[in-house]
C-alpha cells in the first residue's frame, strides 16, 4: 500500500522525520506492508531547498502546493505556533487530508475546533508527538488504557525545566547559571519563557485533559506557575526534608470536578518521578483498573520526536489513529479551593517573638504546622524559617503569606511550594 506524504516545516523535528523515513522505510514496509513516500516538502526559508535537493525531494515555500495536491494523502505540520499552522491544518482537513502534528500550543488553543472539523470530514489528526516526544503516551492512553478511568496524572512534561532543577541540585548552582548551561547545550531556547514559566507543560496538560477526561480547558482555568523563583536554598532544604522539587503538571479527577495545575512541587525523594534527571520526561498515571503506571523517556529533540510522528503516519494509514473523544461538561476546580500540604520559607529577623507572630497568623487561618526549622545563618540579619504544613486550603495559605510578608521582621517575598505525597 503506497501513501504519499507532504511535510510542512523543516526545523529540527521536520528534518529528522525526513531522514528517519528514508532510513527506516524498508523496516516500516516489512512490518506493515505500508510504503510511505514523501512527495513534497515546504518551508518559508528558501535555504531549505538544499535539504530537498540532498534528499531528492520536491520543494516549495507555499503550503497550498501541498494542501491542493490531490496525490498527497497526509500532511505533516511541524511549523509550530498558532498561525499559520491552524489555517493550514483546517484547510487540509477540509480538502480531505488527514494531519499529523506536534503542535501542542495550537492543540491547547484550538484543539476542540480542529477535532470537530476532523470528525465532520471523517479524517484523522495524529498528535502523539505533541506530548513527551518519543514517549507513546497518547497511544497508550487512547488504546492501551481505553477501558481505564485515569484518576490522577503527575507529569514531568518539560525537559528544560527538569534539566535546570536537576543541575541546580547536582552542581550546587543558582537558577540563572543552570539556565545558561541549558541554553549553551541547546536544551533551552534563547527566549526560554514558555519552558521556564510552565507554559509548555501547560499546553501538554491541556491535551492530556482532553485525552483522559474529554475536557478542552480554557487557558485561564489551568493554574500555571514556573520555576524562575525557585532558589538553590529551597532545593537544598527540600533534600534535607527528603523531598525533591520538580515542575509537575497535575490532573486529579474528583466526582464532580477536575483539578488542572502546573507548578513546582515537592515530591518524596524515593518516588520514581524524583529520580527523573536531566532533560528527560516522565508521566505517572493512577488508573482503575490498571493501577499505577510510569512512562519515561526522551521528551524532546528531533530524532526521538520523529518516531512519534512516523508512528502517527503509519497509524492513520492502517486505520488505527482516529481517536476523537466525546467531550465532558466536568467543572475545573479553582486553585484557591484545592487542599494540600505546603512548604513555606520565611526569611525573618533573628530575634525573639518572630516565630510566634508567624505561627499566630497561620493558626488564625486554620493552618496547622507539621514541622518547623529555624536555620542559623551567620553574618545575616535574616534567617530562614522552614515550615511544612498539614493539609490546608490554598486560599488560606495565600492569605497567610500576604499577612506574614507585611510583618516588619520578615524579608519579602516568602516562598511557598506545594507538596504532593505520591
Amino acid at each position: 500500500m503506497l501513501k504519499k506524504i507532504g511535510l510542512i516545516g523543516l526545523g529540527t523535528v521536520g528534518e529528522s522525520v525526513l531522514r528517519s523515513l528514508k532510513k527506516h522505510a524498508a523496516i516500516i514496509c516489512q512490518r506493515t506492508s505500508i510504503k510511505l513516500e514523501v512527495k513534497k516538502i515546504c518551508d518559508t526559508n528558501r535555504a531549505k531547498n538544499k535539504l530537498a535537493k540532498d534528499l531528492s525531494l520536491a520543494f516549495t515555500t507555499n503550503p497550498n502546493d501541498l494542501i491542493n495536491d490531490p496525490e498527497i494523502d497526509i500532511i505533516v505540520e511541524l511549523i509550530g505556533g498558532i498561525e499559520p499552522a491552524k489555517s493550514i491544518i483546517m484547510e487540509c482537513l477540509k480538502n480531505g487530508k488527514s494531519v499529523v502534528t506536534a503542535n501542542k500550543a495550537l492543540l491547547a488553543d484550538s484543539g476542540k475546533q480542529i477535532f470537530n472539523l476532523a470528525k465532520k470530514n471523517n479524517k484523522s489528526v495524529g498528535f502523539e508527538a505533541s506530548v513527551c516526544g518519543a514517549i507513546p503516551i497518547i497511544k497508550t492512553i487512547s488504546e492501551g488504557l481505553v477501558s481505564c478511568d485515569v484518576k490522577k496524572i503527575y507529569g514531568i512534561l518539560n525537559g528544560t525545566t527538569n534539566y535546570v532543577l536537576d543541575k541546580m541540585l547536582k552542581e550546587n548552582i543558582d537558577f540563572n547559571t543552570a539556565l545558561k548551561e541549558a541554553q549553551d547545550k541547546g536544551l533551552a531556547e534563547k527566549n526560554p519563557f514558555l519552558d521556564i514559566e510552565g507554559m509548555d507543560a501547560h499546553h501538554k496538560l491541556c491535551i492530556l485533559s482532553y485525552l483522559c477526561y474529554g475536557v478542552w480547558p480554557l487557558s485561564k482555568n489551568v493554574y500555571t506557575e514556573g520555576i524562575a523563583k525557585i532558589g538553590l536554598i529551597d532545593i537544598l532544604y527540600a533534600e534535607e526534608l527528603n523531598y525533591r522539587i520538580k515542575l509537575l503538571a497535575i490532573a486529579k479527577k474528583e466526582k464532580d470536578c477536575l483539578e488542572l495545575r502546573v507548578h513546582p512541587t515537592l515530591i518524596p525523594i524515593d518516588h520514581p518521578l524524583a529520580q527523573v534527571s536531566l532533560a528527560y520526561n516522565a508521566v505517572y498515571l493512577d488508573t482503575d483498573p490498571a493501577g499505577e503506571l510510569l512512562f519515561y523517556g526522551e521528551g524532546a529533540g528531533g530524532v526521538p520526536t520523529s518516531s512519534s510522528v512516523i508512528s502517527d503516519i503509519v497509524g492513520i494509514v492502517s486505520g488505527n489513529c482516529g481517536f476523537i473523544r466525546g467531550e465532558s461538561k466536568i467543572k475545573i476546580k479553582n486553585i484557591k479551593d484545592t487542599v494540600g500540604r505546603y512548604y513555606i520559607r520565611c526569611m525573618a529577623q533573628d530575634r525573639p517573638g518572630v516565630l510566634a507572630e508567624v505561627s499566630k497568623i497561620l493558626a488564625s487561618l486554620n493552618i496547622s504546622v507539621a514541622s518547623v526549622t529555624q536555620k542559623e545563618k551567620k553574618d545575616s540579619k535574616f534567617v530562614p524559617i522552614i515550615m511544612i504544613t498539614h493539609k490546608a486550603v490554598e486560599d488560606n495559605i495565600r492569605k497567610a503569606i500576604s499577612r506574614i510578608d507585611k510583618l516588619n521582621m520578615v524579608q519579602i517575598p516568602s516562598q511557598v511550594i506545594r507538596i504532593e505525597d505520591l
